[in-house]
C-alpha cells in the first residue's frame, strides 16, 4: 500500500475503517474476482476479513467436476464434516456423495480418473457460482481448468483435498486477466468495424453485432491466450503442452494440432461421442455454459426482450460454429429461431444452470 494512503486510513476510526471495508465487500458481493484479487490487497486487516468471508461464502459455492468420458460428471462439494480449520490451514476438503456416479463406475475407477490428473490432462474443472453469480443468469458463473493446487486424493477418490487459498488465487486471476483481454479485443474489433465503415450505428444493433464477434472468435481467443500464459509459467522451456488444446475442441481454439496416433480399438459406428473416450476441454465446456452476452458492457440495464433476442443471437452463433455450418449464416438465422420459440418460459432461459452435454452443443 502506498505510504500516502496507509497514512490515511491510519487517521481515520477504527469503526468507520471497518464499515468501509464491509462497504466494499457489500459493493462487490457479486465479483469474488474483483473481492479477492483487488479488495483482498488494500489492508491487511483485509485480507482476513475478505479470506474469512470466502471461507464462508465463496468456497461452499465451489464445485468440482471430474469427468469420466464425455458423459459422466462427478460433482465434489465443500465437505458438511468441515469446520472453520480450513480458514487457518487453506486445506479444503471436498467430497461427493455418490449421487452422481455411473453405475458402471466404482472407487477404484474414480482413484485411477484422479491419478491421471496433470498440468496436461485437466480431468477435472472448477466451477464457482453457479446459479447464483451474474444475478443467476444462464451462464453467469465461472467456469476453468486451473490448477487444483497440492491436491491430495482420499477414500478411493470419493474425498479430495487441496489448498484453497492458491486454487482460488489461480482461478480469480485467470478470470481478471480474461477480463481485461476481453475489453482489448471488443475495442480493438469495434476499431477495426468502425474503420472499414461497417460498425453499426444504433447500440442495439452494436450489441448483436459484438455478440456475434464474441462468440466467434473473443470467448475463445483470451483463453488460448491466458492458456498459453499459463503454459509459459509452468514450463518455460516449452516443453509441456497444452492438454485443453484436443482435436474434439479445435475448431474452437483453432489452433494448429499435431496429427492423431491411430486409434487401437476401431471406432463404433453410430457415432464419434459413442466411441469417444475423453471428456471435454474447457473450450468446449466454455461454448455450452458460458454466455457471452453477460460480457456486453451494462447488460443490466437491457429488458428483458433484448435479453432474450440476445441470448437467441448468441445460441444462433454457436450453433453455426458447432455444428460444421461455417459457411451456412442461414443456419444461425434458423437456430435463433429455433430458441426463441421452444417451450421454455423466459424466465426458464434467462435463469438456468446448463451443463455442457455432448449430444447438445450448440
Amino acid at each position: 500500500m502506498a505510504p500516502v494512503v496507509a497514512d490515511f486510513w491510519a487517521k481515520l476510526p477504527l469503526e468507520l475503517i471497518e464499515r468501509v471495508l464491509d462497504l466494499l465487500v457489500e459493493e462487490y458481493s457479486q465479483d469474488p474476482a474483483y473481492q479477492w484479487t483487488t479488495l483482498r490487497h488494500i489492508a491487511r486487516r483485509q485480507m482476513r476479513r475478505i479470506e474469512r468471508h470466502f471461507w464462508h461464502q465463496w468456497v461452499p459455492k465451489l464445485t468440482i467436476t471430474l469427468y469420466s468420458g464425455p458423459r459422466c460428471q462427478i460433482d465434489y462439494k465443500l465437505s458438511n464434516r468441515v469446520g472453520d480449520d480450513g480458514l487457518e490451514t487453506s486445506r479444503a476438503q471436498f467430497q461427493t456423495l455418490g449421487t452422481s456416479l455411473s453405475n458402471s463406475l466404482n472407487k477404484g475407477d474414480i482413484r485411477t480418473l484422479w491419478d491421471q490428473y496433470s498440468f496436461e490432462n485437466r480431468v477435472a474443472h472448477l466451477r464457482l457460482g453457479e446459479g447464483l453469480l451474474n444475478h443467476g443468469m444462464t451462464g453467469g458463473y465461472i467456469v476453468n481448468d486451473t490448477d487444483i493446487v497440492d491436491l491430495k486424493v482420499e477414500d478411493d477418490g470419493l474425498c479430495i483435498l487441496f489448498n484453497w487459498r492458491r486454487t482460488f488465487d489461480a482461478l480469480l486471476r485467470e478470470e481478471i486477466m480474461m477480463r481485461k483481454l476481453q475489453t482489448e479485443m471488443a475495442s480493438d474489433r469495434k476499431m477495426q468495424l468502425a474503420a472499414e465503415r461497417r460498425w453499426p450505428p444504433f447500440p442495439r444493433i452494436q450489441r448483436l453485432a459484438l455478440v456475434k464477434h464474441f462468440v466467434l472468435d473473443i470467448q475463445m481467443a483470451k483463453r488460448v491466450a491466458v492458456q498459453q500464459h499459463r503454459l509459459k509459467r509452468h514450463d518455460p522451456s516449452g516443453q509441456a503442452k497444452l492438454g485443453s488444446l484436443t482435436h474434439e475442441s479445435q475448431h474452437l481454439h483453432k489452433q494448429p494440432l499435431l496429427p492423431l496416433l491411430p486409434e487401437s480399438e476401431p471406432r463404433r459406428a453410430c457415432c464419434v461421442i459413442c466411441s469417444r473416450h475423453t471428456g471435454p476441454s474447457i473450450f468446449e465446456v466454455v461454448s455450452c455454459e458460458e454466455s457471452v452476452v453477460l460480457s456486453l458492457d451494462d447488460w443490466q440495464q437491457l429488458s428483458k426482450d433484448e435479453l432474450l433476442d440476445l441470448y437467441a443471437e448468441a445460441y444462433g452463433w454457436n450453433c453455426y460454429r458447432c455444428l460444421g455450418q461455417e459457411e451456412n449464416v442461414e443456419w444461425q438465422r434458423t437456430s435463433k429461431s429455433d430458441w426463441l420459440t421452444v417451450c421454455s418460459s423466459s424466465t426458464e432461459k434467462l435463469h438456468t444452470v446448463r451443463r455442457w452435454n455432448p449430444w447438445f452443443q450448440g
